[in-house]
């Protein structure tokens, strides 16, 4: 008797992948040092990114003219699409002033060698608004349906931003 093969494995091989991919982003800053290049653990300083925040951290105040980081698991050649989402920061208050993706050296040498995207933002003036990043897996983001399965293929953080 023939098989008759579904589009479902396919689809939970994919559901396994993104769920995989939520829990390395959520483990990116984890650890004492942070992430590879982030200039150590969250609250400190380096490469002009000011503060990183933490894997669960989703507030952050600061002063006129300090940053902050968020750092990602990113892997393009895997399907990660990440990106600033709708409706954007409010640029009086806060911008983006850098986005940079870290490559481990392996990256040179194999295909599907991930790194760390980082988002630095900088504080503009008072008030408060909201930053949001999105991971479109493998443009899961786009489909006409709503569905479950595919909701769990999109990951959506948003930051409170809060400038004094």
């Amino acid at each position: 008797m023939a098989r008759v093969f579904t589009r479902r494995p396919v689809r939970k091989a994919a559901l396994a992948a993104v769920l995989a991919a939520g829990l390395t982003v959520g483990l990116t800053a984890c650890g004492q040092d942070g992430p590879a290049g982030s200039g150590g653990s969250s609250g400190s300083s380096g490469s002009g990114r000011g503060r990183l925040l933490g894997p669960e951290e989703r507030s952050v105040t600061l002063a006129v003219g300090e940053r902050f980081t968020v750092a990602v698991r990113d892997n393009s050649s895997a399907g990660d699409r990440w990106s600033v989402a709708d409706p954007k920061p409010d640029a009086a208050v806060a911008a983006l002033a850098d986005e940079q993706l870290d490559l481990p050296k392996e990256s040179k040498t194999s295909d599907g060698v991930g790194g760390t995207r980082f988002y630095t933002f900088e504080a503009k003036g008072g008030g408060t608004t909201a930053v949001t990043l999105l991971n479109c897996f493998r443009g899961y983001c786009n489909l006409p349906t709503t569905g479950e399965e595919n909701r769990k293929l999109v990951v959506r953080n948003t930051y409170t931003v809060t400038v004094r």
